[in-house]
C-alpha cells in the first residue's frame, strides 16, 4: 500500500509540471521549474523500487529465465520497425506525378520546376534581406507600430507562401526513385537534386528566420497568428519541421545519395553552386542553433499543455462570467448616469467595476474592466467636424459594418455610445448598458482631436473580433478589454501604457492600466486628466461622485468584495 502511495506521487507531479507549462507559470522560468518538479518525482520512484528489490531480487532468475529466449526475436522485431520507418519515410508508397511521362516530358518539367525553384529562391531571399536590414524580427512587440506590425504581416504572408511552394516542389520529385536510374540516369539524379535542392533552400530559410528572431517569443505569437492569408500556427510548423525526425532522417539520406549521384546531374552548374552556398550555409546555422533539437521537443511539450489546458480554462472562464453573488442590482442606473453624461467626449476612457462577480477572482486588483466612450454620430460629427473630413462619413467609407453598428438603437432602447470587449467579443453598446455597474470612472487622454478621431478609428477597425481568453496582447485577432484601448491609443498618440509579462503572456490588466493613467493624471499638460469618478457605498447601496484624489486612492483598494466600503 504504501508502494502504490509513492507510485502516486510522481503521477501528481506530472499533472503539475503540465500545469506549469501550459500556463507558464513562473515564466521565464517555467521550463526550469518544471524539469525540478520532474527531477523531485524520481525521489518517490527510487524510493518504491527500494522497496521491492528484495521482491525483484528473488524473481530475478525467473524473469531472465523466462525473457532469454524472446530476446532476440525482440531485437529482430526492433530491426524491422527501424527498416519499415526509414522504407516509409524515404521511399513514399504514392505514385509519382512523374509516372508516365516521357523522358522528354520529364525533362520539360524539371526545366520549368527549375525556373520555379529559382524565382522561390530569390522570393525567400529577398524577404530575409527585408527582416534582416530592418531588425523588426528582433524588435519588441510592444514597440511596433501599426505600419511596422502590417510590415512584419506581409512579408511573412509572402514567406509562408514561399513556404508552401517549396513543399509543393519537393512533394512532386519525392518519387525521383520511381524514374529508373540504370534507363535514366540523368533524369534520376536531376529530379533527386530538384527535390534535395528544394528541402535545402526551404530549411536554410528557415533557420535564418529563426536566427533573426534570437528568441523573441512575443515575435513568434505574432507570426503563429491566424489571418490575412496566413494559417493559424504557420511559425511552430517551420520551426518543428527542422528537427522532425522524418527530415532528419531525409536530409542526412540526401546528403549521403547526393553524393553517389551528383556525377550525373546534368543541372546547369550555376543552379549546383547557389546550392552548395546554401547547404554550407544550412549546416553553419543548424550547428550554431544545435539547441534548437532541446528547445523544439520542449515548445512541443509546452504547446501539448496548454492546449491541454486552454479548453478547460476557457470553459471555466466562461461560466464564471455568469455568476453573480448577489441578488441586488448595480448601484449606477440609467437616471444617475444621466446627470453626468453631459461631461463626456469621444475618446474618453471609461473604467468600471462591478461588485461580486466571480470573475472578479481571476483579475489582479481593484478594477477589472475598461471601455471606451464613442458618442453618438452627432456627438462624433459635432466633435471632430473641425478636423476637415467629416467624421461619420470617413466611418463609413473605412468601417461600414462599425458605422452600420453606430447608427442603430441598442437593445436597451438607448443610443450606441461605447465600444468594448466582453464576452464574446468587440461589441457597441449604449453606455446605459456598459456603465451599469458599482463604480464608474472616466479619464480623458490629453491628445490632439485628430489623434482621438484616429484611435477610434482604430477601435472600429477591431469591431466584432472575439473575446481573448488567452488574455495575450501579441495578437490582434482576438482582444481584451483593455487590450482594445491600448490598442487603439497606441496607433493615435504616445501614452504612457506599458505591457508587462505575466506568466509568458503581454498584456496589461485593467487595474495596472489604471496605475499607469494616475502616474500620469493632472491638467492638461499632463497625458491624462480627471472627469469623473462614481463611488459605491456599498453597505448603504449609494452612489457617490468623488474627487480625483479619491479616483487615484481606488487604486490600491482591496479587491475583494466583502472588503469595500
Amino acid at each position: 500500500m504504501k508502494n502504490k502511495r509513492l507510485l502516486l506521487l510522481p503521477l501528481l507531479l506530472v499533472l503539475v509540471v503540465v500545469v506549469v507549462l501550459g500556463m507558464r507559470l513562473g515564466y521565464p522560468y517555467h521550463r526550469l521549474i518544471a524539469f525540478a518538479l520532474l527531477a523531485f518525482g524520481w525521489i518517490p520512484l527510487i524510493a518504491s523500487y527500494r522497496i521491492n528489490r528484495r521482491l525483484l531480487r528473488v524473481q530475478k532468475a525467473l524473469v531472465k529465465k523466462k525473457t532469454r529466449p524472446y530476446l532476440p526475436h525482440a531485437i529482430v522485431a526492433l530491426l524491422l520497425l527501424v527498416a519499415f520507418y526509414a522504407t516509409w519515410v524515404l521511399f513514399p508508397v504514392g505514385k509519382s506525378p512523374l509516372i508516365g511521362m516521357a523522358p522528354n516530358t520529364i525533362r520539360a518539367e524539371i526545366n520549368a520546376d527549375l525556373g520555379n525553384y529559382q524565382m522561390l529562391c530569390k522570393a525567400a531571399d529577398d524577404i530575409l534581406g527585408t527582416f534582416s536590414e530592418t531588425g523588426l524580427l528582433g524588435r519588441k512587440i510592444e514597440n511596433l507600430s501599426k505600419s511596422e506590425r502590417s510590415e512584419i504581416r506581409e512579408l511573412w504572408r509572402d514567406g509562408v507562401m514561399a513556404f508552401l511552394e517549396f513543399d509543393l516542389l519537393k512533394g512532386k520529385y519525392c518519387g525521383f526513385y520511381q524514374i529508373d536510374y540504370m534507363a535514366e540516369p540523368e533524369l534520376h539524379a536531376d529530379a533527386f537534386f530538384l527535390a534535395y535542392m528544394a528541402y535545402v533552400a526551404q530549411y536554410n530559410a528557415c533557420l535564418e528566420i529563426f536566427a533573426l528572431l534570437d528568441g523573441n517569443d512575443f515575435m513568434e505569437t505574432l507570426l503563429n497568428e491566424e489571418g490575412e492569408g496566413i494559417p493559424v500556427n504557420s511559425f511552430f510548423t517551420m520551426k518543428h519541421r527542422l528537427t522532425s525526425p522524418n527530415v532528419i532522417l531525409r536530409m542526412n539520406a540526401a546528403m549521403a545519395y547526393y553524393e553517389l549521384v551528383k556525377k550525373d546531374i546534368s543541372t546547369d552548374p550555376a543552379f549546383v553552386a547557389d546550392f552548395e552556398q546554401r547547404r554550407t550555409a544550412f549546416q553553419k546555422r543548424f550547428g550554431s542553433h544545435a539547441d534548437i533539437l532541446i528547445e523544439n521537443p520542449l515548445d512541443i511539450l509546452e504547446r501539448a499543455a496548454f492546449e491541454t489546458l486552454f479548453p478547460v480554462q476557457k470553459r471555466v472562464a466562461v461560466q464564471m462570467s455568469y455568476i453573480r453573488t448577489a441578488k441586488r442590482d448595480y448601484l449606477i442606473t440609467p437616471e444617475i448616469l444621466a446627470d453626468h453624461i453631459d461631461r463626456l467626449q469621444p475618446g474618453d476612457i471609461l473604467i468600471q467595476r462591478r461588485n461580486w462577480h466571480m470573475t472578479n477572482i481571476g483579475i489582479p486588483g481593484f478594477w477589472p474592466h475598461t471601455a471606451l466612450y464613442v458618442g453618438t454620430p452627432a456627438e462624433l460629427d459635432a466633435c471632430f467636424s473641425d478636423l476637415g473630413v467629416p467624421p461619420m462619413e470617413t466611418i463609413k467609407a473605412l468601417y461600414p459594418e462599425a458605422f452600420a453598428a453606430l447608427k442603430k438603437t441598442a437593445a436597451d432602447g438607448y443610443p450606441v455610445r461605447v465600444i468594448e470587449a466582453i464576452r464574446p467579443g468587440v461589441v457597441f453598446q449604449s453606455l446605459e448598458t456598459s456603465a451599469k455597474c458599482d463604480y464608474l470612472a472616466v479619464v480623458r487622454p490629453n491628445l490632439s482631436k485628430a489623434e482621438k478621431f484616429k484611435a477610434l478609428l482604430a477601435a472600429f477597425s477591431h469591431y466584432e473580433k472575439p473575446y481573448d481568453l488567452n488574455f495575450d496582447f501579441a495578437t490582434d485577432n482576438e482582444l481584451v478589454c483593455s487590450e482594445l484601448v491600448y490598442k487603439s491609443y497606441k496607433v493615435a498618440g504616445d501614452l504612457p501604457f506599458r505591457p508587462e509579462i505575466v506568466s509568458g503572456r503581454l498584456l496589461l490588466p485593467p487595474n495596472r492600466m489604471v496605475g499607469q493613467i494616475i502616474e500620469n493624471l493632472g491638467d492638461e499638460a499632463a497625458p491624462f486628466s480627471f472627469i469623473l469618478f462614481l463611488d459605491a457605498l456599498e453597505k448603504s447601496n449609494e452612489i457617490v461622485a468623488q474627487d480625483a484624489a479619491a479616483f487615484k486612492d481606488s487604486y490600491s483598494r482591496p479587491k475583494w468584495d466583502i472588503m469595500q466600503k
